[in-house]
């Protein structure tokens, strides 16, 4: 009869471990190094030796993205607020019906990915209104912010 394996406090408790906990996105990241300092030049075939050190780098960012997650979620939340606070006045009067419907379905998914069918929306509109372009210069600047974000996992 095979048995489930043991994972966190009960490994711990039946292994009598002292309960040394590490965050996951430490673990990965040692992982990857393990992986790329002491696995990787282990290995004698050339093929397998390069996907020891292409998992390294693929660990390493996964650990990166688990350790800032939270961080960017919190500043994606934050930014989502300020954008519809500045977008509000933008769009209280004046832009035609499928607008105001795509900025309400933006603001109710609350993230940056909502914004798509806002920004068609706008562009549709026209990009010449004034309404429009204020509207559209306020969510490059929200998803500029984004973008950064991304490229501190990315670097």
């Amino acid at each position: 009869m095979a048995h489930a394996p043991m994972v966190g406090g009960e490994a711990n408790r039946r292994l009598g471990a002292a309960g040394v906990t590490m965050e996951p996105s430490d673990l990965l990241g040692r992982l990857s190094a393990t992986l790329r300092s002491e696995i990787g030049p282990a290995v004698g075939d050339e093929y397998t030796r390069t996907q020891a050190f292409m998992a390294s780098v693929i660990l390493a960012k996964v650990a990166k993205e688990v350790a800032l997650g939270p961080d960017h979620r919190a500043a994606e939340r934050a930014d989502m607020v300020e954008l519809h606070q500045r977008l509000e006045p933008i769009l209280g009067v004046g832009p035609p019906a499928p607008v105001l419907d795509a900025a309400a379905a933006a603001r109710s998914s609350a993230t940056v990915a909502g914004l798509g069918p806002l920004v068609e929306a706008l562009h549709r509109w026209g990009a010449d209104q004034p309404g429009a372009d204020r509207a559209l210069a306020a969510i490059r600047t929200t998803l500029r912010r984004d973008v950064d974000r991304r490229m501190e996992v990315a670097s």
